[in-house]
């Protein structure tokens, strides 16, 4: 099944405003060729272009797919079940639930916000038909 997630885009609008309000406050000035400037400006940038980043998530028979795009260019990962060590499933904040996904070479994979909410349920399920060990917090299991 696929599952879908994007980038929390109201809490980078949010610094891309704040950003963009100080850049400004230096350009207006007459500082155009500080230093300050010249990295609010890249950090806009890089904020603006994290805005239309996606993920999917992906859970087949036999492995994980995750997808990073960047607009539309496809950044993939295949996860086969001797790959992973543990899949770990805790808490994020008061309400948010978070799986990482420990793998034996290479980052890890961070699961979160991603709908529709089965998608812990499905990789539980997934973890015990091939035999990877699961760990859960006691926030989690509240």
């Amino acid at each position: 099944m696929e599952y879908n997630a994007r980038t929390q885009r109201v809490v980078l609008g949010f610094f891309l405003v704040i950003t963009v309000a100080s850049a400004l406050r230096y350009f207006i000035g007459d500082i155009v060729f500080d230093l300050i400037f010249y990295l609010q400006i890249s950090l806009a940038l890089f904020i603006l272009l994290s805005i239309f980043i996606r993920f999917i998530f992906v859970i087949d028979e036999n492995y994980l797919t995750f997808q990073t795009l960047f607009f539309s260019i496809p950044f993939q990962k295949v996860l086969f079940p001797n790959q992973i060590n543990q899949i770990k499933f805790k808490r994020i904040g008061w309400s948010t639930k978070c799986a990482i996904i420990q793998i034996k070479k290479g980052f890890n994979v961070r699961i979160v916000n991603f709908t529709p909410s089965n998608l812990f349920v499905d990789l539980i399920d997934f973890a015990n038909e091939e035999g990877i060990s699961i760990s859960k917090t006691k926030d989690y299991l509240i």
